[in-house]
């Protein structure tokens, strides 16, 4: 007897094809400027100057994957600010901050 497929029990049951790899997501520069909410000149211009990581396809086609999105939010992360003292600052003088050495 001839196994059927549970979908169409008249159809003799094929081999289930391979998994496939799934196409990583890629974004456009008008995509990462858009998700970054930045312009796109900003963004042709960091990966002019090898700030950040892209993938090229031919003489002007750049595409960014998500992985390269992590990594351009992780080297675009700001440490936090100094924080201020507590003392008030006289007039004319510059903040103080707290100094950060042990």
């Amino acid at each position: 007897m001839r196994s059927t497929d549970s979908r169409n029990p008249d159809m003799p049951h094929a081999q289930d094809p391979q998994p496939t790899t799934a196409t990583p997501r890629t974004y456009t520069v008008t995509e990462l400027a858009d998700v970054l909410q930045l312009t796109p000149a900003t963004v042709r211009a960091k990966t002019k100057t090898g700030a950040w990581p892209y993938l090229r396809f031919g003489q002007r086609t750049i595409r960014f994957t998500d992985q390269h999105l992590q990594a351009i939010l992780s080297l675009s992360e700001a440490p936090p600010p100094p924080q201020l003292t507590r003392r008030h600052r006289r007039r004319g003088e510059a903040p103080r901050y707290a100094s950060t050495a042990p």
